[in-house]
């Protein structure tokens, strides 16, 4: 039960130049949350009140796992409470029954702050009523501990001393989050408990797994003790025994300020425990302040846990490791900032910065919003993540960048999940076979901002293995003879261990997409492309959006290999026999025919699969490059040429799918005019759209997919009637996610290509569309930063670990401020409008090119409409 506590939220405003912001009365947001983390491991979120999950993975859960109606539908939350005889039971965090009740009535006398900075949240309550304020902040260190520490700092603002008994109140569920539904009050029976002089360790047995039970190695721990060194006066450390027959709104034994009944070293097996720690009663005079320190944490080594005692013991030391968090995220997040006339913006992007580096961290899973991810990174995601990095720091990604091509294999699909362990890669998040079109599209998007921005050509050279599993022919049949124990790497038919350069893994991604199209010349979708819920048309079912960017790469590894030919003095390239069948240097290949495409696919798939020997050949590369041009061209000039609509309203555009029953689904239909933003996106980037339709479909998009509610771009115009022959987009509601949300990855998307193509204008509008969404707190109810999509209510869904974050950061510098390299040459190309120059005339990025950290001042004195030089 949620009951407002506090008055109306409202906006959060930056309170200094680098990006800490302040909320007033954000408490009222249920979906608020703010991220905490370390790269040693610790994924952790933290509301207004306090809630949220901390993890080290998907199996070592230290709090209970949360998903979005977890925030206001559960009451085990973090909790610190003061017991006084004055005014009994009182929670810093707001979270009691009795203050809910008397929210209404208090909202006057209680004011709630958040106060954020890279990476740490304050909670800070001034209750007036009682005499109190208290400061809660939370932070995980930069350090090598998977730990989250709170220092909790109480103030008597009344006029008389305060005496009050300290108790803290943190939920352990330690185990995977499996068992939220999977034996969930068994595996509670398997945890130990040791007590300690500063808390409790609770350490399960085994982890349970019908599938296979395993070993547990993970300890979970809560520690607390006073600012200066005070240790604690007992424990409570059972759920039973803290609520009795209260909750955790208004446990039994806080509310009665009862003794605890277990010191050390007692213990308390087979329990649901809690970081319930007492402290001996404190009196503060007016103005006078205390802290206490809480540190909870996940470890594999017991050794590790009193370490933290000795790591950060006292206020001082917890105040050094907090500003060593602050200075370590501050240095990440600036390596990319700008300065424009708008300050706000400046700030906002450093949020925005951020968010690559978290989803780095936490994949796309383990937030609240984020209820579909068990771990590891996805294919996609993992690549475009590496765009805005690469721009941060291309030196320290360059060797994962080369490991993650093992995870492509030689039919042209891919493994989906890459975990944590370099080279560990995982078929699919839920074990189906199955495939995204899109995914050969982003190594090689990768792979070229890597090049030009550091000029090593070299890479193309590096030899990789293939990724082998039971998947065979993209999918569409299995290998019933391989087991793992046959390793997860390609062999020939020899039993060799085979490797092609990392210009042939790209090659296998393209050529075989090229080869695999529909009735109607595009390359399939097979089980859905970037828009994951088109995910029912895997037979018929076409993506020209994606067919269009496959041309567009083509084009460019002709000219990337030639340009390797030039500075290396290369004139031939060794490439597998079998990848070269796939084009038409030595058997023609009839582009204008699919039959023809789909057999030279199949030939394929059946040398690769029954005697795949691993022979090379030499190719001179004036002839590749000439053939891949040629495959680019015919792509692009199809595009423009077949999928153009030109609607009977007038307005035109391009076709984006075709569904399960060969039907093109975009365009006039009897219940209205159809539409979507990818395929306008992809046809202007990939420059399959001329001038004149580019401009055509630009209108057609602000005219036919903006929402008349919030004015953001959506994704989509309804699809009429649910016909099992498209996708699961069907059953969403629409004006959410990808079916009519203002879809901000691929209206950043769109933005990039208007740029690219010189609509400047046309650009900085929708831009200034997503930027104007992202930054109306009261309607988008976020913290600063740019969230997956808006609702059409203007919310802003899917928080932090969003691509999004990745294309805008490298719009911003590449494509608007046109700072970048190409072929690690530094070019200066910016695309800025009068209203992005300050009063002086000038916008100023910083970056990094080559090592160097550069800062570039454009100046427009006279104000132009447009920077071009």
């Amino acid at each position: 039960m949620t009951i407002r506590q506090d008055t109306k939220p409202t906006s959060w405003v930056f309170i200094d130049p680098l990006g800490a912001f302040r909320w007033e009365n954000p408490s009222a947001i249920n979906e608020l949350y703010f991220p905490i983390c370390n790269d040693a491991g610790m994924m952790a979120s933290v509301t207004p009140r306090m809630h949220g999950d901390a993890t080290t993975g998907q199996h070592t859960f230290l709090r209970r796992p949360l998903v979005m109606e977890d925030l206001h539908n559960t009451r085990s939350t973090r909790n610190f409470w003061v017991y006084s005889e004055r005014f009994g039971a009182l929670s810093l965090t707001g979270c009691s029954a009795r203050q809910f009740a008397e929210s209404a009535a208090d909202c006057e006398l209680v004011r709630t702050t958040i106060q954020a900075t890279f990476l740490a949240h304050s909670l800070i309550r001034e209750d007036t009523k009682h005499g109190v304020r208290s400061e809660i902040t939370h932070f995980c260190p930069v350090t090598d501990d998977k730990i989250e520490i709170t220092r909790v700092r109480i103030t008597n603002i009344g006029g008389a001393a305060l005496s009050f008994q300290p108790t803290t109140c943190f939920p352990i569920y330690g185990r995977s989050a499996d068992n939220l539904r999977d034996h969930n009050h068994w595996t509670s029976l398997s945890h130990r408990m040791e007590l300690n002089d500063y808390g409790l360790v609770v350490t399960p047995e085994m982890h349970h797994d019908e599938a296979g039970h395993r070993p547990n190695h993970s300890s979970y721990f809560v520690l607390a003790y006073g600012g200066d060194g005070e240790k604690p006066i007992g424990q409570i450390p059972t759920v039973r025994e803290l609520i009795g027959e209260g909750n955790f709104d208004w446990p039994d034994s806080i509310s009665a300020n009862r003794s605890p009944d277990y010191t050390p070293p007692n213990r308390r097996d087979g329990m649901e425990a809690v970081g319930a720690i007492r402290f001996a009663r404190r009196t503060l005079a007016p103005g006078e302040s205390c802290e206490y320190i809480v540190i909870e944490g996940v470890t594999e080594d017991k050794r590790l846990i009193l370490r933290c005692i000795d790591r950060y013991g006292s206020s001082a030391k917890v105040r050094e490791a907090l500003d060593a968090n602050n200075e370590y995220w501050r240095r990440r997040v600036e390596r990319i900032s700008f300065e424009t006339a708008d300050p706000n913006f400046d700030r906002w992007m450093r949020w925005v910065a951020l968010q690559p580096i978290l989803r780095k961290i936490y994949g796309n899973s383990f937030l609240p919003h984020f209820d579909y991810g068990r771990g590891g990174r996805g294919w996609r995601d993992l690549w475009q993540d590496c765009l805005a990095l690469l721009l941060q720091d291309p030196d320290e990604i360059r060797s994962s960048l080369i490991s993650y091509f093992d995870g492509i294999r030689l039919d042209g699909s891919n493994a989906t999940i890459i975990n944590k362990e370099k080279g560990d890669f995982a078929a699919d998040r839920n074990r189906i076979s199955r495939v995204w079109m899109d995914h050969g599209v982003w190594p090689y998007l990768t792979l070229r901002l890597y090049i030009d921005q550091t000029g090593d050509l070299g890479i193309i050279d590096e030899e990789r293995t293939y990724w082998k599993d039971h998947q065979l022919c993209r999918a569409k049949a299995r290998d019933t003879h391989w087991t793992p124990a046959d390793g997860m790497k390609h062999k020939t038919r020899n039993g060799l261990v085979y490797t092609g350069s990392i210009l042939e893994h790209i090659l296998v991604q393209h050529l075989t997409c090229f080869c695999n199209v529909g009735e109607h010349n595009n390359m399939k979708l097979e089980d859905a492309d970037w828009n994951d819920l088109l995910d029912l048309a895997n037979e018929k079912g076409e993506s020209v959006p994606f067919t269009a960017i496959y041309g567009r790469n083509l084009i460019e590894i002709a000219d990337l290999i030639s340009h390797y030919s030039e500075v290396s003095g290369v004139n031939e390239l060794v490439l597998s026999r079998e990848v070269l069948y796939l084009t038409g240097l030595n058997t023609p290949l009839d582009y204008d025919s699919p039959a023809t495409k789909q057999q030279r696919l199949q030939e394929y798939f059946h040398r690769l699969h029954s005697s795949f020997a691993g022979e090379k050949e030499s190719v001179p590369v004036v002839v590749l490059a000439a053939e891949l041009a040629r495959m680019g061209k015919w792509v692009l000039q199809h595009v423009s040429a077949h999928e153009w609509i030109e609607s009977k309203s007038g307005y035109c555009f391009f076709n984006g799918y075709y569904n399960n029953d060969g039907e093109r689904v975009d365009g006039d239909h009897e219940d209205g005019l159809r539409m979507n933003l990818t395929a306008q996106t992809f046809a202007i980037m990939s420059g399959a759209a001329t001038d004149q339709q580019t401009a055509r479909a630009y209108e057609a998009s602000k005219s036919i997919l903006k929402d008349p509610n919030t004015g953001g771009y959506r994704l989509t115009t309804p699809l009429g009637p649910n016909k099992w022959n498209f996708g699961r987009g069907f059953a969403v509601v629409y004006g959410e996610k990808e079916t009519g949300g203002a879809f901000n990855h691929m209206a950043v998307m769109f933005l990039n290509g208007l740029y690219r193509r010189g609509f400047v204008r046309e650009g900085y509008e929708v831009f200034s569309t997503i930027y104007r969404l992202a930054n109306d707190p009261v309607k988008a109810r976020i913290y600063p930063g740019i969230p997956e999509y808006i609702n059409s209510e203007g919310q802003g869904k899917y928080h932090y670990l969003s691509g999004s974050a990745s294309w805008l950061l490298m719009t911003m510098l590449t494509r608007i401020f046109g700072i970048r390299g190409e072929y690690g040459d530094l070019v200066f190309d910016p695309k800025l409008v009068r209203e992005q120059f300050g009063q002086d005339g000038r916008a100023k990025a910083l970056a990094y090119f080559r090592g160097h950290r550069i800062i570039v001042i454009y100046e427009n004195s006279r104000l132009l409409g447009v920077c071009r030089e």
